[in-house]
């Protein structure tokens, strides 16, 4: 069989492959990118397009989101694409006196870092969201945050990768790798052999599967979450709304519904999440689900009821065993880069991508990065640190 080489494979085409393969194109690496189904048809097709800040888990976290936030208002023309790039601001409901307490702590260290961020009572909430009953929580708190479409988002990295050479191959699932002394000689996908120097699996919720193709278990975890898309609509929000607890419930183990709700440019609304544990992937939405978000929005928004839905849809969303990011070489093989389980996704993968380029490629210049130390999967391997 014929093998084809590139210095560099990505394997997944969401937002993080795309994203590094632009990165790579930028560098003059010769990058092919392989993608099962089509661009960003994994678990970022599910993103609601949110650049989040105030939940970053840590201070360390935190300085990580602001430095990539900070690079998105003027992403759109480094890629050359409309990003629909808009600052909303969030607000998070809040329903006890302890959520009050630990969100005066969350604004409070946004605005350390000169951030805009406070908190709400009722009162004030009703009038900036008059469609929300706002005597169903004891108060909010409004933190900075933009929004963009994550379609065009990862389109727009793809698209740019691809006019600086990068190769991309679409529904060719990989089915098998080559070994050679511990290191990937080949990558089988859709009948053909490719090889490179490096290979990168950015494959969230899937990444599990091909480590397992290694004979090696890295503890990616996933949830199954669904959400809907509606009609487009008048404007009737001017916030992102959400509810607190929506990453604990993320990694939670049981059934769950939060709300979270956005009205893109177009009018559309995303209205999520309902969210249970899994061990397999399944996209199919399930009966409960669906039902339980209508409920929880009518609960908090009753003159939205009816609305018209366009679409449903489910995805994995993936977690490492302790939340964070999972970023850097296996320590088993010698030339497999990871790159997946991003915690606050479309404010931190501008930066991150960055850094992964320029770790990969400091590398055989044996320097190391501080910067993406804490997220090395060598510490789920305490053989190897």
């Amino acid at each position: 069989m014929k093998t084809n080489y590139y210095d560099m494979i990505i394997i997944g085409a969401g937002f993080a492959g795309c994203a590094l393969a632009y990165q790579f194109s930028k560098a003059k690496v010769k990058t092919l990118l392989i993608e099962s189904g089509g661009i960003c048809s994994g678990t970022s097709s599910a993103c609601a397009g949110r650049a989040q800040i105030i939940e970053s888990q840590t201070d360390e976290y935190l300085e990580i989101v602001l430095k990539g936030y900070s690079k998105l208002p003027d992403l759109g023309d480094e890629l050359g694409v409309d990003l629909e790039w808009e600052t909303p601001g969030h607000l998070t409901l809040l329903y006890s006196e302890q959520e009050l307490s630990h969100y005066q702590y969350l604004t409070s260290r946004l605005n350390s870092h000169g951030i805009e961020a406070h908190m709400l009572d009722s009162q004030t909430l009703r009038k900036i969201e008059p469609h929300l009953l706002a005597h169903k929580c004891v108060g909010a708190a409004y933190s900075l945050e933009g929004h963009l479409n994550p379609f065009k988002f990862c389109l727009g990295y793809m698209n740019a990768a691809r006019n600086n050479g990068v190769d991309l191959k679409l529904n060719s699932e990989v089915t098998k790798f080559q070994l050679d002394n511990q290191r990937i000689t080949g990558v089988y996908a859709n009948g053909e052999l490719f090889s490179a120097h490096t290979v990168i699996f950015a494959t969230g919720a899937w990444t599990g599967s091909l480590t397992r193709m290694l004979d090696c278990e890295l503890p990616i975890s996933f949830t199954k979450a669904e959400a809907m898309v509606s009609q487009p609509l008048p404007k009737i929000l001017s916030h992102h709304i959400g509810v607190s607890g929506f990453y604990e419930a993320v990694h939670g183990q049981n059934k769950i519904v939060t709300l979270g709700l956005g009205q893109h440019r177009n009018g559309s609304l995303i209205i999520s999440n309902a969210i249970q544990p899994a061990s397999v992937i399944d996209r199919s939405s399930s009966s409960w689900a669906l039902p339980s978000i209508s409920n929880q929005l009518q609960r908090f928004f009753p003159a939205l009821d009816p609305i018209n839905i366009l679409r449903t849809w489910s995805a994995p969303s993936p977690f490492s065993k302790d939340s964070l990011p999972v970023i850097g070489w296996m320590p088993q093989f010698k030339n497999l880069y990871i790159a997946t389980a991003f915690h606050l996704a479309i404010p931190t993968i501008p930066l991150i991508s960055e850094e992964v380029c320029r770790h990969i490629l400091q590398s055989n210049l044996n320097k190391t990065s501080d910067f993406l130390k804490p997220f090395f999967p060598n510490r789920f391997f305490p053989n190897y640190l």
